[in-house]
């Protein structure tokens, strides 16, 4: 997680970044915030349907949590729903 947030204050990774990012906006999960974007832990999706929900409960996948511009800048960093 460090090395993402590394990435982000130096700008590396920027078209690791730019392509994850235009994904990430697309997604129920997706919240901007005063820090900048974060997957909303707030927020859980299920795919199957395309419903999303503020709690948690089967075949729904919650937000990670985690702010965007630095998890989107690591290589080997998932998206919770698989999409990068």
């Amino acid at each position: 997680v460090i090395k993402g947030h590394v990435n982000e204050i130096t700008k590396q990774e920027n078209d690791l970044y730019e392509s994850r990012i235009r994904i990430c906006k697309q997604c129920p999960l997706y919240t901007e915030t005063s820090l900048g974007p974060i997957c909303d832990s707030k927020k859980c999706f299920n795919s199957e349907t395309n419903k999303t929900q503020s709690y948690p409960s089967e075949g729904y996948t919650c937000g990670c949590a985690c702010r965007l511009n630095a998890k989107t800048r690591l290589k080997n960093a998932k998206c919770v729903l698989n999409k990068w």
